[in-house]
């Protein structure tokens, strides 16, 4: 299975009449995303810290939905 990539200048993307990637940004905003991520920082097999992030992205109307 081969992907072709292609490269796009920014002007390029922000004029492009094929709106798929806006298109996709739109509906996962409207529905909301959680993204979630750790980190370890060990050293010699000790863990020292954790770096715990979670983000919600979502457009406020949505939050506004949710809190309701």
């Amino acid at each position: 299975m081969a992907v072709d990539l292609q490269m796009a200048s920014a002007s390029e993307a922000l004029t492009k009449q094929d709106g798929r990637l806006v298109d996709l940004v739109d509906g996962l905003l409207n529905h909301g995303v959680v993204l979630r991520g750790g980190l370890w920082l060990t050293v010699a097999d000790v863990d020292l810290v954790f770096l715990g992030v979670d983000v919600v992205l979502s457009t406020p109307q949505k939050m506004r939905e949710l809190n309701r």
